[in-house]
């Protein structure tokens, strides 16, 4: 039987946990460079995004920030890039 697969560079939100926001941070950077599919099923898979523009939301800031291509560093790609009133909120979460 004939088949064919589509592949989109599209938006995709992925929402991850963890005990502080550099370990989130590090969970996604992990999934980034395995390259491979985040999810997979028979008719479905789901990989990290090829363009490198990133964007992320902290908590309910219900604006994204713009990560610009991701440098492997939880100060460079998050802090360095969210309005200094959510580097205070995370600062005052953990020790960075």
């Amino acid at each position: 039987m004939p088949t064919m697969t589509f592949r989109f560079t599209t938006e995709c939100e992925l929402t991850f946990e963890g005990q502080s926001y550099e370990e989130t941070y590090l969970k996604f950077k992990d999934l980034c460079h395995q390259q491979q599919p985040i999810t997979e099923s028979p008719f479905v898979k789901i990989y990290p995004p090829e363009n490198s523009t990133i964007l992320f939301e902290v908590d309910e800031q219900n604006t994204f920030s713009d990560m610009g291509m991701m440098k492997g560093d939880f100060k460079k790609d998050i802090l360095a890039n969210l309005p200094q009133n959510w580097v205070t909120r995370i600062s005052s979460h953990a020790r960075i």
